[in-house]
């Protein structure tokens, strides 16, 4: 492992936490009775937990040259993303049919463009840190990146119930403080003359789906995309 990123686990660590305060009052806060959460909110919960855990988990195992149980934890994650990513799914579904009868259904369609960038943003991602495995300092710095595609739910609510903000100032300082983090990287990089790349790439992804927040979702083209799903699959 470079040694640069010898702590890299504590920055896993802190994602996780900030995880864990968003969705404190929704969801850890509500233990054990876990009252009006439902079983897909479960599974989508400890999902997570078990995505941010492997996270932390891997570069220790690097870090003592037990790259046997890396590689294996890796292939463990093969079959935990596509699960992942279905939780998000049923998670999208269960929040579209429990929106209030009286919204107009445009909003309703276009309220659906955050969960569904953060599939493509999260799996872009992992495909990536995947095809780039034996390139270790990208699978690495891509594997970061994904840390970053799925925290923005749990920022965006930690914004709203500790500092006070409405829903679409949350989702500003969400893409603004993301957006730095990794340009943060990127200057690290450069400064310890590391490639950066895959940090750009990964800034790109983001930052596209940040501005289709404003921009595209309520176009036609969303609303007949994204409306056409719906009645396939909800």
């Amino acid at each position: 492992m470079e040694k640069a990123y010898k702590n890299i686990s504590l920055f896993f660590l802190i994602i996780l936490t900030i995880v864990v305060l968003g969705f404190f009052k929704t969801y850890f806060g509500l233990f054990p009775a876990f009252k009006e959460v439902t079983n897909i909110q479960h599974i989508h919960g400890l999902l997570f937990l078990l995505w941010f855990v492997m996270l932390i988990i891997q570069p220790i195992l690097i870090k003592r040259k037990l790259y046997k149980w890396h590689r294996l934890l890796g292939k463990v994650s093969y079959f935990l993303v596509p699960l992942i990513v279905l939780s998000i799914f049923f998670i999208a579904k269960e929040m579209f049919e429990t929106m209030p009868a009286d919204m107009p259904q445009t909003n309703r369609i276009s309220i659906l463009y955050v969960p569904f960038y953060q599939i493509l943003d999260f799996v872009l991602l992992y495909v990536l840190a995947i095809h780039y495995k034996k390139k270790i300092a990208y699978h690495m710095r891509y594997m970061i990146a994904t840390s970053l595609a799925v925290y923005g739910a749990a920022l965006k609510r930690a914004f709203i119930n500790f500092g006070g903000v409405n829903g679409k100032e949350a989702f500003l300082y969400t893409f603004i403080l993301t957006d730095l983090i990794i340009i943060g990287l990127i200057i690290y990089d450069l400064k310890h003359r590391k490639d950066y790349k895959p940090y750009l790439v990964s800034l790109i992804i983001l930052m596209l789906s940040q501005i289709g927040f404003y921009f595209l979702r309520d176009t036609d083209f969303w609303q007949k995309l994204c409306g056409g799903f719906v009645h396939l699959f909800y």
